[in-house]
């Protein structure tokens, strides 16, 4: 049957209806369709801009994240436009405008992997550009988390000497508090517009994060752990061992702040090493704070015994005394 013209919807239909044939391939014709909302920065990214500009409407439908299993099957269902393609029947599961948002995608995703595969300078530059960015995004938002559930987002009271324009969290050698104080300004600003426009930051940070993911997807080798994210987890996992110690968290506050902080590095390869050092730290130091917070209250138990005690021996003196 000829598909030429006809709608997305139907033509997903007609590949459901050829489901039952393994091997079962049918024409269609790719139909743009015009996404919700860019959830896409072509700007931010130059040299990718025709792959994100095609695939708007899929990262629109994908919570703005590319899956190499999406396009299983479509590898040769590229074709000019107005061309018909062959869909394989592994994709009867695809709604219309779905399909066909992959559709269009599909020439300039294997484009691009090819391209990038093949080392393309300005590609390569600007994944690794968008690694650091998601490394960047992926620390933040785990310290965001851990603050949030340590009750510190915003802390209170308010650390003296940090204004509401200090949004310098980076600084994680500062107390944990003024970290926690800077980082949450730093995001009233981010919602408030500071830089071009309310999301302009966030958007560009979800496009930095979809071409990671094109990146490991299509086989490409990912740089390592930036040294300035590596050091800020060693420094950011001091803080946090200070300041439990100094609050005295109970072990089940200090499990939910640990799970808060690696669940915010986020998932897939570019968050993966994040994961790998932070880990590392929570095993060989979790204990110790544990331990360190037990310990205090061991001695608080001790300091209130010999109270207790002393108290004891000084009235036992004191009816001594009277007996004599």
């Amino acid at each position: 049957m000829t598909v030429q013209g006809s709608s997305a919807a139907a033509a997903a239909a007609e590949v459901r209806a050829a489901s039952g044939q393994e091997q079962a391939s049918v024409p269609v014709v790719p139909v743009p369709v015009a996404p919700p909302v860019d959830c896409l920065e072509e700007t931010a990214f130059r040299h990718f801009a025709p792959l994100l500009g095609a695939c708007q409407g899929y990262a629109a439908r994908s919570g703005c994240r590319f899956r190499s299993a999406s396009f299983d099957g479509l590898e040769n269902a590229v074709a000019g436009a107005g061309a018909i393609a062959a869909v394989p029947a592994s994709r009867a599961k695809d709604s219309g405008p779905r399909l066909a948002a992959k559709l269009t995608a599909a020439p300039a995703v294997s484009d691009f992997r090819a391209r990038l595969n093949a080392g393309d300078e300005m590609l390569v530059e600007e994944v690794d550009r968008a690694f650091r960015i998601v490394m960047a995004e992926s620390v933040r938002n785990a310290m965001m988390g851990m603050f949030q559930t340590l009750e510190m987002f915003p802390p209170t009271p308010p650390p003296l000497g940090i204004s509401d324009d200090d949004c310098a969290y980076e600084d994680v050698t500062a107390p944990l508090p003024a970290v926690a104080q800077r980082l949450y300004n730093d995001q009233a600003r981010r919602v408030s517009d500071a830089c071009g426009g309310p999301g302009v930051v966030q958007k560009r940070a979800m496009t930095a994060a979809f071409l990671v993911d094109f990146a490991e997807a299509v086989g490409y080798r990912l740089p390592p752990v930036p040294e300035t994210q590596s050091s800020m987890l060693k420094e950011i996992s001091t803080r946090i061992q200070e300041e439990l110690k100094r609050r005295g968290d109970s072990e089940e506050v200090q499990n939910r702040a640990r799970d808060a902080f690696l669940g915010g590095l986020g998932a897939g390869a570019a968050a993966e090493g994040l994961k790998q050092e932070a880990q590392k730290w929570w095993t060989d130091n979790w204990r110790s704070v544990a331990w360190a917070a037990a310990g205090m209250a061991v001695v608080g138990i001790a300091a209130v015994a010999t109270a207790v005690l002393s108290n004891r021996g000084d009235d036992g003196r004191r009816r001594g005394r009277r007996e004599l």
